[in-house]
């Protein structure tokens, strides 16, 4: 309790100090600009306009599921519009989540405070919701940024207002919604590594005011950077990446409006950027043969008919993730070891309906749902071929899991909102969820020479989970521009069973919990030309999901005791003159084992202790964008006993264009100052595999609108 008292007394300062480091050369150039009368408004040139024209837009949200100002939800948020994400040049979902304060991405695997992949249930601590449809499995943790509105991310546990429930948070991927206007644009990418992308969208009607579409495509294919020792090719770490979705909006009648929505993401990449070394290099020795490819599809139905008071959503989702994958692993150590194999296929249906007020005044506001979902994940191959004759003196031999994991969840949430006062509110919100899950494991080993079978494990086990999660948060609306709010959420992940686990009774690990305490100010300053938003938070984590690899391929789930993380995280932007922005997160943690085996003390895996993004951009109205951004990260530890680490660092990006009202062209490089650093490491039985950071890369963008 001292450090959380200790914590809030440095954070509050931080907040005081940073809002009047922000707010004095704003102030300034205020007070040096003229008054204009609103007569000679129009007669003024841009450069001339007062201070007071040069507000920051107001964005508009629905995380809480329902239209409302950012500024004005008592939960920690982070969001991009769409000229946001192509300011900053985000292409996929691991760009967003590093934009985050304090998440992480790296290899299909996104960490939060501390918390990270439960490598057993598959699942990420955040939920990706594209246009409805759920992701958080490892296999399909993947989404479409073409042809989007906003995407917003939703800080901390959610149970209460969306239908699968999130340990750590939210992402939501919103596409724009196809109207009577149509509305195209194509995009073109050049850089190098042999590196291109096409990109593409167009809207509009097809009968007017009742049916609409949208057809959105994508391509990025790159060479890679990373040198393969191997003769018979070049680079290993090249991909492909294909991305389609199709949009039909239908309003058959005032009341009722039905959205569909279908993608598919494919992914083709040879072995990644990933070596084993304490130093970086850009160059290393593998399989020609090596693939890691992904196919995912996803849809969604999504009906809503609204009465006066009261919206009723139905919200129907099937998604299918498959992954080939063949690594291998012979030259990660000096003597040959191992190859991997992984033949997986990922099936999810969700049904969810949903009943919620439609009042958008400040009187009682309320949600209430249903949410149904049945999971089968198919190994049709999973395991590794071991060359034991290097190690035991032996045949090769090939050990594989083909079983598979059946998943039925049914959980009912609510909200309800209620005004105290005219600026005080009340916000209850509780989720009861049930889950089952059914394990038929199967374990065989072969010789991988003659294919003859030394040894058959089969078994089947279930079990069940339930969790009651209560949510509660306090807001005080101080003045129309500042808003402060406390906020107490229950966390839950279900526990698992270890599919690579031949002792059956050792096969089940327990559910993960969190208890999250927040304290959040949201401020707008200086006519809103300053916008300031701060948390501070404490989560007392029991039984985190983790793991161990004591040799290849063989995985040990369990659950660390205690744990817990602590820290701030800050979302500020700052327009001091017109087409000038200033944008910042950042996010601080403290995050440790408070009992785990021989690792208490030390602090959680992949999780850095700071992330930084600072950016500075100028449009003016000639057409000239320049932009500099930074993105770092603290120091970040790849194992549990703290002995393997990437060092803090810096990448410095910047991006020069030309806009026009129907086509503009940007310059951009990306690390100019050729930094050497991991972006991302895990523990395994091989050693702690790093992910190589791209060095510095110069390229091209040139789009066209109609």
């Amino acid at each position: 309790m001292k450090s959380l008292i200790r914590l809030f007394t440095i954070g509050g300062a931080a907040f005081l100090v940073s809002v009047a480091l922000c707010s004095f050369p704003v102030i300034t150039a205020a007070a040096q600009e003229k008054a204009e009368s609103p007569a000679r408004e129009e007669e003024i040139s841009q450069e001339e306009k007062p201070f007071d024209a040069y507000k920051l837009e107001t964005i508009t949200v629905t995380t809480d599921k329902r239209e409302q100002n950012i500024q004005e939800v008592p939960a920690p948020i982070t969001a991009f519009t769409e000229t946001d994400l192509e300011d900053a040049g985000v292409e996929d979902i691991d760009d967003v989540i590093n934009l985050v304060p304090n998440m992480t991405f790296g290899t299909d695997e996104a960490v939060f405070r501390g918390i990270r992949l439960s490598q057993f249930t598959f699942k990420n601590p955040v939920v990706i919701y594209i246009d409805g449809v759920p992701h958080d499995s490892c296999y399909s943790f993947d989404a479409d940024l073409g042809n989007v509105e906003r995407v917003e991310v939703l800080r901390g546990p959610q149970g209460a207002l969306y239908g699968k429930n999130a340990i750590g948070g939210i992402i939501n991927v919103i596409s724009k919604k196809p109207g009577n206007t149509y509305e195209a644009m194509a995009r073109g990418e050049l850089a190098e590594n042999e590196t291109y992308g096409l990109k593409a969208y167009v809207n509009g009607p097809i009968v007017k005011d009742k049916l609409f579409f949208g057809l959105s495509g994508s391509l990025h294919e790159t060479r890679g950077f990373m040198k393969n020792d191997h003769p018979d090719k070049d680079y290993f770490d090249g991909e492909e990446v294909r991305r389609t979705k199709i949009l039909l909006r239908w309003l058959p009648t005032d009341r009722l409006e039905v959205n569909l929505h279908a993608g598919i993401n494919q992914i083709q990449t040879d072995s990644r950027a990933v070596i084993c070394s304490q130093d970086v290099r850009y160059h290393d020795y593998r399989d020609p043969d090596d693939k890691w490819d992904s196919d995912i599809f996803n849809s969604a139905l999504n009906l809503v008919y609204t009465w006066e008071d009261v919206e009723f959503r139905s919200i129907t989702t099937y998604s299918d993730s498959e992954v080939d994958l063949k690594q291998n692993y012979n030259y990660y150590r000096d003597a040959p070891s191992w190859i991997g194999f992984h033949v997986t296929d990922d099936r999810i249906f969700t049904q969810e309906f949903r009943f919620q007020s439609t009042d958008k005044d400040n009187g009682l506001k309320w949600l209430g749902g249903i949410y149904y979902l049945q999971e089968r994940n198919n190994n049709d191959e999973s395991g590794s071929i071991l060359n034991s004759e290097t190690w035991h003196g032996a045949y090769n031999k090939k050990m594989n899991y083909p079983g598979c994991t059946d998943e039925e969840t049914v959980s009912t949430f609510g909200q309800i909102t209620i005004p105290l006062t005219a600026r005080l509110n009340l916000t209850a919100g509780l989720r009861y969820e049930r889950i089952h899950k059914e394990l038929d494991y199967r374990y065989e080993e072969n010789r991988a020479d003659t294919g003859e079978l030394l040894r058959l494990v089969t078994y089947n086990i279930d079990d069940d989970w339930d969790a009651l999660l209560p949510k509660g948060i306090l807001s005080w609306t101080i003045t129309e521009d500042a808003m402060i709010y406390a906020s107490v959420a229950k966390g839950y992940l279900a526990g698992g069973l270890n599919a690579y686990e031949n002792n059956k009774n050792n096969a089940k690990f327990d559910e993960q919990t969190v208890i999250d305490y927040e304290i959040g100010a949201k401020t707008t300053w200086l006519d809103n030309k300053l916008l300031f938003n701060a948390t501070l938070f404490y989560m007392d984590i029991k039984d985190m999901h983790v793991y161990s690899s004591p040799s290849p391929y063989v995985w040990v789930a369990s659950n660390a005791a205690r744990a817990h993380s602590q820290g701030i995280e800050i979302d500020a932007r700052i327009r001091p003159m017109q087409g000038l922005d200033i944008t910042t997160q950042f996010g601080w943690i403290d995050a440790e084992y408070d009992d785990y085996k021989n690792f208490t003390g030390k602090i959680p895996q992949r999780t850095p202790k700071y992330t930084l993004n600072f950016a500075v951009q100028y449009r003016h109205d000639s057409g000239l964008f320049v932009r500099g951004d930074i993105h770092g990260g603290g120091k970040t530890y790849y194992n549990d006993d703290n002995t393997v680490s990437q060092d803090p660092y810096e990448i410095y990006n910047a991006k020069i264009g030309y806009e026009d009202s129907s086509w503009d062209v940007y310059f951009y490089g990306k690390n100019l100052f050729d930094k050497e650093y991991f972006s991302y490491g895990r523990d395994s039985g091989i050693g702690a595999r790093k992910t190589v950071g791209a060095p510095r890369t110069f390229g091209v963008i040139a789009s066209v609108r109609f």
